[in-house]
Protein backbone atom coordinates (compact mmCIF):
# COMPACT_ATOMS: atom_id res chain seq x y z
CA UNK A 1 0.00 0.00 0.00
CA UNK A 2 2.79 2.40 1.06
CA UNK A 3 4.31 1.54 -2.55
CA UNK A 4 1.02 2.35 -4.54
CA UNK A 5 0.92 6.08 -2.63
CA UNK A 6 4.43 6.76 -3.03
CA UNK A 7 3.92 5.65 -7.00
CA UNK A 8 1.41 8.49 -7.56
CA UNK A 9 2.78 10.69 -5.65
CA UNK A 10 5.84 10.59 -8.35
CA UNK A 11 3.28 10.56 -10.76
CA UNK A 12 1.73 13.77 -9.67
CA UNK A 13 5.10 15.24 -8.77
CA UNK A 14 6.43 16.08 -12.01
CA UNK A 15 4.70 19.16 -13.65
CA UNK A 16 4.32 21.12 -9.76
CA UNK A 17 4.02 24.30 -11.90
CA UNK A 18 0.22 22.61 -12.67
CA UNK A 19 -0.60 21.97 -9.38
CA UNK A 20 -2.72 23.58 -6.17
CA UNK A 21 -1.76 22.70 -3.06
CA UNK A 22 -3.72 23.74 0.11
CA UNK A 23 -4.39 23.19 3.67
CA UNK A 24 -6.80 22.80 6.66
CA UNK A 25 -7.70 23.23 9.99
CA UNK A 26 -10.60 22.58 12.15
CA UNK A 27 -12.37 21.94 15.32
CA UNK A 28 -15.40 19.65 15.87
CA UNK A 29 -17.59 18.93 18.80
CA UNK A 30 -17.21 15.59 17.97
CA UNK A 31 -15.16 13.50 16.24
CA UNK A 32 -17.45 11.20 14.31
CA UNK A 33 -16.42 8.21 11.84
CA UNK A 34 -18.74 5.92 9.71
CA UNK A 35 -21.14 7.39 12.96
CA UNK A 36 -18.81 6.62 15.39
CA UNK A 37 -17.25 8.86 18.02
CA UNK A 38 -13.38 8.63 17.81
CA UNK A 39 -12.82 11.28 19.98
CA UNK A 40 -14.92 9.36 23.35
CA UNK A 41 -18.05 11.92 22.52
CA UNK A 42 -15.21 15.03 23.52
CA UNK A 43 -14.09 17.68 21.08
CA UNK A 44 -11.19 17.12 18.77
CA UNK A 45 -8.33 18.90 16.63
CA UNK A 46 -8.32 18.36 13.06
CA UNK A 47 -6.04 19.55 10.42
CA UNK A 48 -4.39 18.68 6.89
CA UNK A 49 -3.24 19.38 3.29
CA UNK A 50 -3.72 18.53 0.25
CA UNK A 51 -2.18 18.44 -3.23
CA UNK A 52 -3.96 18.45 -6.53
CA UNK A 53 -2.66 18.04 -10.05
CA UNK A 54 -4.25 19.55 -13.10
CA UNK A 55 -4.37 15.83 -14.86
CA UNK A 56 -6.65 14.83 -11.61
CA UNK A 57 -4.06 13.28 -9.54
CA UNK A 58 -3.82 14.15 -6.07
CA UNK A 59 -2.32 13.07 -2.67
CA UNK A 60 -2.97 14.89 0.94
CA UNK A 61 -2.67 13.79 4.59
CA UNK A 62 -4.96 14.86 6.97
CA UNK A 63 -5.10 14.48 10.93
CA UNK A 64 -7.16 14.87 14.48
CA UNK A 65 -7.04 14.19 17.76
CA UNK A 66 -8.57 10.76 19.01
CA UNK A 67 -9.36 8.76 22.44
CA UNK A 68 -6.30 7.14 23.52
CA UNK A 69 -9.07 4.75 25.59
CA UNK A 70 -10.08 3.87 22.14
CA UNK A 71 -6.79 3.76 20.50
CA UNK A 72 -5.00 1.94 23.58
CA UNK A 73 -1.37 3.16 23.81
CA UNK A 74 -1.24 5.39 21.09
CA UNK A 75 -0.40 8.71 20.71
CA UNK A 76 -3.94 10.27 20.97
CA UNK A 77 -3.60 10.81 17.08
CA UNK A 78 -4.89 9.87 13.96
CA UNK A 79 -2.83 10.54 10.51
CA UNK A 80 -4.46 9.42 7.29
CA UNK A 81 -2.51 9.36 3.93
CA UNK A 82 -4.38 9.61 0.28
CA UNK A 83 -3.99 9.02 -2.84
CA UNK A 84 -6.23 9.25 -6.13
CA UNK A 85 -7.33 10.24 -9.22
CA UNK A 86 -10.58 12.70 -9.92
CA UNK A 87 -12.04 13.81 -12.77
CA UNK A 88 -14.90 14.64 -15.12
CA UNK A 89 -15.68 11.47 -17.41
CA UNK A 90 -18.80 12.86 -19.15
CA UNK A 91 -20.88 15.91 -18.84
CA UNK A 92 -20.26 16.41 -15.15
CA UNK A 93 -19.88 13.28 -14.05
CA UNK A 94 -16.85 12.96 -11.89
CA UNK A 95 -14.75 9.48 -11.14
CA UNK A 96 -12.52 9.21 -7.91
CA UNK A 97 -10.81 6.27 -7.52
CA UNK A 98 -7.80 6.33 -5.15
CA UNK A 99 -6.45 4.58 -1.65
CA UNK A 100 -7.35 5.67 1.51
CA UNK A 101 -4.90 4.85 4.58
CA UNK A 102 -5.50 5.31 8.25
CA UNK A 103 -2.60 5.45 10.80
CA UNK A 104 -2.54 5.71 14.80
CA UNK A 105 1.03 5.56 15.54
CA UNK A 106 2.04 3.92 18.90
CA UNK A 107 -1.76 2.42 18.98
CA UNK A 108 -1.93 -1.20 20.03
CA UNK A 109 -5.16 -3.75 20.20
CA UNK A 110 -5.50 -4.73 23.77
CA UNK A 111 -4.48 -8.17 24.54
CA UNK A 112 -2.69 -8.92 21.23
CA UNK A 113 -0.91 -6.29 20.18
CA UNK A 114 -1.54 -5.83 16.79
CA UNK A 115 -2.27 -2.43 15.54
CA UNK A 116 -5.14 -0.25 14.44
CA UNK A 117 -3.96 0.74 11.18
CA UNK A 118 -6.29 0.33 8.07
CA UNK A 119 -5.21 0.36 4.11
CA UNK A 120 -8.73 0.91 2.02
CA UNK A 121 -8.93 1.31 -1.79
CA UNK A 122 -12.10 3.48 -3.12
CA UNK A 123 -13.67 3.98 -6.26
CA UNK A 124 -16.36 7.08 -6.51
CA UNK A 125 -18.90 8.50 -8.80
CA UNK A 126 -20.28 12.16 -8.58
CA UNK A 127 -22.61 14.17 -10.45
CA UNK A 128 -23.83 17.46 -9.02
CA UNK A 129 -24.50 17.39 -5.42
CA UNK A 130 -24.52 13.86 -5.28
CA UNK A 131 -21.64 11.45 -4.51
CA UNK A 132 -21.61 7.53 -3.91
CA UNK A 133 -18.44 5.22 -2.97
CA UNK A 134 -17.31 2.07 -2.52
CA UNK A 135 -14.71 1.41 0.03
CA UNK A 136 -13.26 -2.01 0.45
CA UNK A 137 -9.76 -2.53 2.87
CA UNK A 138 -6.71 -4.05 1.04
CA UNK A 139 -5.23 -5.18 4.15
CA UNK A 140 -5.67 -7.78 6.89
CA UNK A 141 -7.45 -5.61 9.59
CA UNK A 142 -10.12 -3.03 10.01
CA UNK A 143 -9.44 -0.36 12.55
CA UNK A 144 -8.23 -2.87 15.57
CA UNK A 145 -10.14 -6.11 14.15
CA UNK A 146 -8.37 -9.17 12.72
CA UNK A 147 -8.92 -11.08 9.57
CA UNK A 148 -11.00 -8.80 8.06
CA UNK A 149 -9.30 -8.07 4.51
CA UNK A 150 -12.05 -7.33 2.09
CA UNK A 151 -14.14 -5.23 4.70
CA UNK A 152 -16.58 -3.17 2.87
CA UNK A 153 -17.90 0.17 3.23
CA UNK A 154 -21.31 1.86 0.73
CA UNK A 155 -22.16 5.41 1.29
CA UNK A 156 -23.87 7.98 -0.98
CA UNK A 157 -23.68 11.42 0.42
CA UNK A 158 -25.39 14.53 -0.97
CA UNK A 159 -24.39 18.49 -0.35
CA UNK A 160 -27.35 20.59 -2.33
CA UNK A 161 -27.23 24.35 -1.89
CA UNK A 162 -30.35 25.64 -0.58
CA UNK A 163 -32.39 27.37 -3.57
CA UNK A 164 -33.57 30.45 -0.91
CA UNK A 165 -32.58 34.20 -1.20
CA UNK A 166 -30.15 35.44 1.72
CA UNK A 167 -29.46 31.97 2.24
CA UNK A 168 -27.05 31.17 -1.27
CA UNK A 169 -23.92 29.98 0.77
CA UNK A 170 -25.98 27.66 2.98
CA UNK A 171 -26.19 23.94 2.03
CA UNK A 172 -28.13 20.86 3.12
CA UNK A 173 -26.16 17.78 3.87
CA UNK A 174 -26.79 14.02 4.11
CA UNK A 175 -24.78 10.89 4.49
CA UNK A 176 -26.57 7.15 4.45
CA UNK A 177 -23.34 4.52 4.65
CA UNK A 178 -23.32 1.05 5.59
CA UNK A 179 -20.41 -1.52 6.85
CA UNK A 180 -20.38 -5.13 6.30
CA UNK A 181 -16.71 -6.73 8.12
CA UNK A 182 -15.36 -9.94 7.06
CA UNK A 183 -15.81 -12.94 8.98
CA UNK A 184 -17.28 -11.07 11.69
CA UNK A 185 -21.02 -9.91 10.63
CA UNK A 186 -21.72 -8.85 14.53
CA UNK A 187 -19.74 -6.18 13.91
CA UNK A 188 -22.10 -4.87 10.76
CA UNK A 189 -24.59 -1.52 10.99
CA UNK A 190 -25.85 1.34 9.15
CA UNK A 191 -25.07 4.90 9.55
CA UNK A 192 -26.56 8.35 8.79
CA UNK A 193 -26.07 11.61 9.60
CA UNK A 194 -28.23 14.97 8.39
CA UNK A 195 -27.53 18.66 8.58
CA UNK A 196 -26.85 21.74 7.13
CA UNK A 197 -23.57 23.70 6.39
CA UNK A 198 -22.68 27.57 5.89
CA UNK A 199 -19.98 29.10 4.02
CA UNK A 200 -19.05 32.31 6.30
CA UNK A 201 -16.41 34.05 4.28
CA UNK A 202 -14.15 31.15 3.86
CA UNK A 203 -15.06 29.86 7.47
CA UNK A 204 -16.95 25.99 6.64
CA UNK A 205 -19.65 25.56 9.40
CA UNK A 206 -21.40 22.64 10.02
CA UNK A 207 -24.24 21.04 12.42
CA UNK A 208 -25.09 17.58 11.70
CA UNK A 209 -27.11 14.79 13.67
CA UNK A 210 -25.81 11.40 13.74
CA UNK A 211 -27.71 8.58 14.16
CA UNK A 212 -27.29 4.58 13.79
CA UNK A 213 -28.97 1.54 12.73
CA UNK A 214 -28.75 -2.42 12.77
CA UNK A 215 -26.52 -2.53 15.56
CA UNK A 216 -26.15 -6.04 17.04
CA UNK A 217 -24.79 -6.41 21.00
CA UNK A 218 -21.47 -7.16 19.69
CA UNK A 219 -21.32 -4.03 18.42
CA UNK A 220 -22.48 -2.13 21.12
CA UNK A 221 -20.36 -3.40 23.85
CA UNK A 222 -17.09 -2.97 20.95
CA UNK A 223 -18.03 0.59 20.77
CA UNK A 224 -18.50 1.73 24.38
CA UNK A 225 -15.53 2.95 26.12
CA UNK A 226 -15.41 3.36 30.30
CA UNK A 227 -19.08 3.15 29.58
CA UNK A 228 -19.42 6.18 27.51
CA UNK A 229 -21.65 4.50 24.08
CA UNK A 230 -19.89 5.89 21.09
CA UNK A 231 -22.64 4.83 18.82
CA UNK A 232 -25.01 7.28 20.60
CA UNK A 233 -27.54 9.36 18.59
CA UNK A 234 -25.75 13.07 18.61
CA UNK A 235 -25.56 16.38 17.47
CA UNK A 236 -22.40 17.60 16.25
CA UNK A 237 -20.90 21.11 15.57
CA UNK A 238 -17.54 21.66 13.53
CA UNK A 239 -15.94 24.91 12.28
CA UNK A 240 -12.74 24.47 9.38
CA UNK A 241 -10.74 26.96 7.57
CA UNK A 242 -9.18 26.43 4.03
CA UNK A 243 -6.25 28.50 2.59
Amino acid sequence: MKKLFLAIMMAVGFASAQADVTGNLGLTSDYRFRGISQSQNAPAVQGGVDYSHSSGFYVGNWNSSVSSQLYTQGSGVESDLYAGFKKDIYKGLTLDVGSYNYFYPRAKVAGTGSNFDTYEGFIGLGYGPVAVKYNRTLGNGYFGTANAQGTQYYQADVAYPLPFKGLEKASFLAHAGHTNVANSTTLDYSDYNVGLGYDLEGWNLAAKYYTNTSMTSGFQTANTVSGQKLYKNAGVFSVAKSF
